[in-house]
């Protein structure tokens, strides 16, 4: 029995020198190897300008309690008619969220702030901010062609712009972030304000609609009906719609008051690129994979060897 395992810790010293012996032999090979993913690595991330988060935070507001319908709720049920003012139950962020994929809304958003336009200024990238302030690598990788490209809306217009806001909600505290991530700052600020003023209009304006159109049908019952307790109660119904009316316009956006107000950030307060991540990474990996480039080739060669 010892005898075995003798003979198995001799095999595993042994397996272990080849190892060495095999990266040893490939030094250069994985030194150059690392060499040039590391220094494409540098490039790559001085390539990239900094980029910058501007942000809000907004608290849903509470729907006053003289707007409670009580049993005034009932009655529009079983008239198979919803009195919620329109949100069909929306929270403030589901409210900016489905905004960011209604397509419809987004390209006249777009298109009435000169959004694209802004984006797709030659000079929309004079203002970026690059490590040691050099951005040659940039325009290197970026230079300015005679030929105009052909753009399409979709892809090259809204696609970029809902990516870049992004609308969350802290569970904890219900506060709702709203903030939009780039390499412009001003530009950044720019377009979160136009968002959310364009969003909070445009969902007043769908729930006033709404509003309004069950009001003209409670006053049309109303004027039908002879019975006095129903006419009482048809009269609170629209009294309480009245009181929905003026609660969405009450805030300065959509149904939330404002916890934090948006700046500019410094040129400092960038969010990404983590460049010495990224360097280090890349280091470790090419590294890693220099290592398993070196016992793949070994073992090719054994093969044909054997062969």
């Amino acid at each position: 029995m010892s005898i075995n395992n003798n003979v198995c810790i001799e095999e595993d010293e042994i397996d272990l020198k080849e190892l060495f012996a095999t990266i040893w032999k490939y030094k250069l090979f994985i030194a150059i190897f690392v060499t040039i993913v590391t220094f494409l690595a540098i490039i790559w991330a001085l390539s990239k300008p900094n980029e910058y988060k501007v942000y809000t935070l907004l608290a849903p507001q509470e729907q006053s309690k003289s707007m409670n319908l009580g049993g005034l709720g009932a009655l529009a049920s079983m008239a198979g008619v919803n009195i919620g003012g329109g949100s069909n139950g929306l929270t403030p962020d589901m409210a900016f969220s489905n905004l960011l994929s209604d397509y419809p809304f987004m390209k006249n958003f777009i298109i009435k702030n000169k959004i694209d336009k802004k984006l797709l200024d030659p000079n929309f990238d004079k203002n970026f901010v690059f490590a040691m302030n050099n951005r040659d690598i940039y325009d290197f990788f970026h230079s300015k062609s005679d030929e105009k490209k052909e753009i399409n809306f979709f892809n090259n217009i809204y696609k970029p712009i809902s990516k870049m806001i992004t609308i969350s909600t802290d569970k904890k505290t219900g506060l709702i972030n709203v903030s939009v991530e780039g390499p412009n700052r001003e530009f950044n600020y720019y377009l979160l304000n136009k968002f959310l003023e364009d969003a909070t209009q445009y969902l007043i304006n769908k729930n006033l609609a709404d509003i309004n159109s069950k009001i003209q049908k409670y006053q049309t019952e109303l004027a039908k009906t002879n019975n006095l307790e129903l006419k009482q109660e048809l009269a609170s119904l629209i009294s309480n719609l009245i009181k929905q009316k003026v609660y969405i316009n009450t805030s300065k956006y959509y149904k939330v008051r404002v916890v934090t107000d948006p700046y500019i950030p410094d040129i400092k307060d960038k969010t990404k690129p983590k460049r010495a991540l990224i360097v280090i990474v890349a280091f470790i990996t090419s590294f890693i994979l220099g290592i398993f480039l070196v016992f793949f080739i070994e073992f090719i060669r054994g093969a044909k060897n054997e062969k």
